[in-house]
C-alpha cells in the first residue's frame, strides 16, 4: 500500500535508512529519493575508503614483511643535522668502525668526501673543500683511503657546475684519483689530465686499483697498481658507458654497468681481471646500476629502476644462474648498496627518512635467507 503517494518498496528502504520523518512530513517521491540518493552515496564513498584504508594496510604490511626476508634492524647512519644537505655512497673501512661516504655541505653545489667513526657519529671531511668529489674506499689494511677529486681543475665554479634536474651521472673535467690518510693529510694525486677518472675501488690485497675513465674518448674500465702505476684496460668498447667497477672477494672477476644496448639503459656485467669472458647478467628496460659483490663472490647486490628512470631499489642475482630476488619495498629511492666483509651487515643510499633526502642507511643481513631464495 502507498504511503501518500510513495511505493511500498520505497517505504522499506526509507525506514531501512532512517528516512520515515520524511514520509511523517509528506515529503514528495522526488525528496524521498534525493535523500535516499545522497545517502547511499554517502555509504558507497565510505566503503570506498574503508576498502582504500583495508589494502594499504595489507600493503604497508606486506612491504614490511617483504623487507624483513633480508634486512633487520634497520636505523639511519647520516642526518641533516651533521652538517651537509644530502649523503650518500658510502663504504666499510676493515674493521668496521669507520665509513667513507660524500656529502655536500650546506650551500654548495658538490659533494665533498667524509670519514666517520661510527660510534662517535661526527664526521670528518676528508677532501679539500674544492670542485667535485666522488668514489671514496678503503685500503684493505685500513690505513689509506683513495677518491675522486676535481679539486686540481682549472675550470672555474660555474664551469664546473652540475646539471640541475633529473639524475645524472656527471663526468666531470679533471676528475683525477687521490690516496690520503684516513684522517685527509699526505694527499696523492694516483692519476693526472684533464680527463674524467673516478669510480675506483682498491682489490681485496690492496696491491691494484680498479677504476673508469673517459682517457680513451669513451668510458672504459682499467686496473692499475695501488701506486698509480701500469694502467691496463680491461674493457674496449668506443660507443658506450662502462662504469662502476668492483673486484671480486676472491679477485678473479670485475663488476660493473654499461649500457651496451640502450643508451643510459644500464645492464650488470661482469669480466675477469685480464679482460676476458665478459658476461652479461641482466637484460631489461630498467635501469640496472651499482653493483657490488656478496662475500661469497657468487651474488651481487645492485640498484634497479621499477620505471624507466625512477622508483629505484636493491636486488640481488646469482651470476651463476641469472635468480634474482628483490630485498628492499620502498616508495622513495633505494640505491648504491655495499655489504660489510662476512656479509651481515648491509649499507646504502635511501630517501626514506623523514626530511626525504638522501642519506645513509644500515641493517643486519640474512645471508641464510639469501641462499634460500637465489
Amino acid at each position: 500500500m502507498a504511503v501518500n503517494g510513495v511505493p511500498p518498496e520505497i517505504c522499506i528502504l526509507c525506514r531501512k535508512y532512517r528516512y520515515k520523518q520524511f514520509l511523517k512530513k509528506k515529503e514528495t517521491h522526488s525528496t524521498v529519493i534525493f535523500y535516499l540518493s545522497r545517502r547511499m552515496k554517502q555509504m558507497l564513498y565510505l566503503n570506498k575508503l574503508r576498502l582504500f584504508l583495508l589494502i594499504t594496510t595489507v600493503c604497508c604490511s606486506t612491504l614490511f614483511s617483504s623487507e624483513q626476508t633480508f634486512l633487520s634492524n634497520i636505523r639511519q647512519i647520516t642526518f641533516p643535522e651533521m652538517g651537509f644537505e644530502k649523503a650518500g655512497e658510502a663504504y666499510f673501512s676493515p674493521d668496521e668502525e669507520m665509513i667513507i661516504f660524500q656529502a655536500v655541505p650546506p650551500g654548495k653545489q658538490h659533494y665533498q668526501m667524509y670519514v666517520m667513526n661510527l660510534n662517535e657519529s661526527i664526521p670528518n671531511m676528508v677532501s679539500t673543500g674544492i670542485g667535485a668529489c666522488t668514489c671514496g674506499f678503503f685500503h684493505p689494511q685500513g690505513e689509506r683511503v683513495i677518491f675522486a677529486s676535481s679539486h686540481d681543475s682549472p675550470l672555474t665554479v660555474e664551469q664546473d657546475k652540475p646539471k640541475q634536474g633529473k639524475y645524472t651521472w656527471d663526468l666531470t673535467p679533471y676528475m683525477n684519483i687521490y690516496e690520503a690518510n684516513v684522517d685527509g693529510s699526505d694527499l696523492v694525486p694516483l692519476t693526472y689530465g684533464s680527463s674524467y677518472h673516478a669510480e675506483c675501488a682498491y682489490s681485496p690485497d690492496g696491491k691494484e686499483i680498479v677504476f673508469a675513465s673517459n682517457e680513451s674518448g669513451t668510458m672504459n674500465l682499467y686496473i692499475m697498481n695501488a701506486d698509480g702505476t701500469d694502467i691496463r684496460k680491461i674493457t674496449d668498447t668506443d660507443y658506450s658507458y662502462n662504469g662502476g667497477p668492483f673486484l671480486s672477494p676472491d679477485g678473479k672477476k670485475v663488476v660493473f654497468r654499461s649500457d651496451r644496448q640502450y643508451p643510459d639503459y644500464l645492464q650488470i656485467f661482469t669480466i675477469d681481471v685480464d679482460g676476458r669472458n665478459e658476461t652479461q647478467l641482466t637484460n631489461n628496460t630498467s635501469v640496472n646500476w651499482a653493483p657490488y659483490w656478496h662475500p661469497d663472490s657468487k651474488h651481487i647486490i645492485f640498484t634497479k629502476s621499477l620505471g624507466k628512470h625512477h622508483r629505484y631499489e636493491l636486488f640481488i642475482i646469482n651470476s651463476e644462474t641469472g635468480n634474482e630476488v628483490r630485498v628492499t619495498f620502498n616508495e622513495t629511492f633505494d640505491g648504491l648498496p655495499v655489504f660489510n666483509r662476512d656479509g651481515t651487515k648491509l649499507m646504502w643510499t635511501s630517501k626514506r627518512g623523514k626530511n626525504g633526502t638522501c642519506q645513509i642507511f644500515m641493517a643486519d643481513f640474512n645471508s641464510e635467507n639469501l641462499r634460500d631464495e637465489s
